[in-house]
Parts: structure tokens; sequence; C-alpha cells
């Protein structure tokens, strides 16, 4: 199973990542070791993050949150080495309330944009408020069907698509 990938001892089907998470900051407590792992190793990587993270209660520095944390984000993202971020601006605390569909079509919208041969995701319960995009890990890339499988992970397929 291991190979050279893009190198670093990375398994060779991993030629391109598009990690998914809640909030700015999952992208370094939660996946950050391996985002800079992949791209020290010469994967590239993205980063779709679906709130601005203005609900933290974190804050303790002055100035507007949410314009606070997309620069955290983007500041964070120079440091792991990820060639593209995208935030979706849905309200922050309210995830479990998005339809997901629209969820996964803005997942598949980068899909087809980056087309990443895996994805990154997060395990059940590894963040407070991600109920839409946490959930046992799919053994493939696949839309989900309803909140009973709401997560995407492993390899993704050629022909994916929502619907």
């Amino acid at each position: 199973m291991a190979g050279t990938g893009a190198g670093g001892g990375l398994p060779d089907a991993i030629r391109r990542v598009l990690a998914v998470v809640a909030h700015p900051d999952d992208e370094s407590f939660g996946l950050g070791g391996l985002l800079a792992l992949l791209s020290d190793s010469g994967v590239p990587t993205a980063v779709l993050c679906f709130t601005h993270g203005e609900a933290s209660t974190l804050h303790g520095r002055p100035g507007d949150l949410r314009t606070v944390r997309v620069a955290e984000l983007a500041c964070a993202a120079r440091e792991l080495g990820v060639e593209r971020v995208e935030l979706t601006g849905h309200p922050d605390g309210a995830l479990d309330d998005m339809p997901l569909l629209l969820l996964a079509a803005e997942v598949t919208r980068l899909i087809d944009e980056q087309r990443p041969t895996h994805l990154l995701v997060f395990d059940t319960g590894a963040s407070p408020g991600t109920g839409t995009i946490n959930g046992p890990p799919a053994p493939r890339c696949s839309p989900p069907t309803g909140r009973a499988s709401p997560s995407w992970g492993g390899p993704c397929r050629g022909t994916w698509r929502n619907g």
C-alpha cells in the first residue's frame, strides 16, 4: 500500500486532496499535520470551509471575529502549504440546519473544479456543531442520501456527481 505518491512515502494513488471542514482552525487543529505532510510531499491540497467561525468563544482579540477568523484561516493555509481555500459563509453553529444536499453540492462543485483523488474530513464527533459533515467515514466518495450518511471520505471516483 505504501508507495511514493507524489513523494514522502505516501501511497501512489494520493495525487490531489480536498479537505472539508466546518470552521476556520479545523484545518489546523484537526488536519494540519496531514495537510502539511501532503504539501511537503508535493501533493496539491485545497480546503473548503463551511463557516467563517464567527460563533467562536475563543475571540479575546479586538476586531470583528468573522474577519479575524478569515485572516487566521488564510495565514494557516499559507503555513500548511494549502493551495486554495474557499469559504462558503454558512452561519456558524447552524450547519445542522443546512440542507444536506446544499452542502453536498458545494463539495461536488469543488470536486469538479479541483479533481481530487481523495477527500479529507473529520470522523464522528470531532468538532461540536458539525453534525452535517460528520458521521461514519464513507469508504468511497459518494453523495449522501440523507442524514444517516452525511460524510465523505476515501478515494474519489471520476464519475461522482450530486443527485
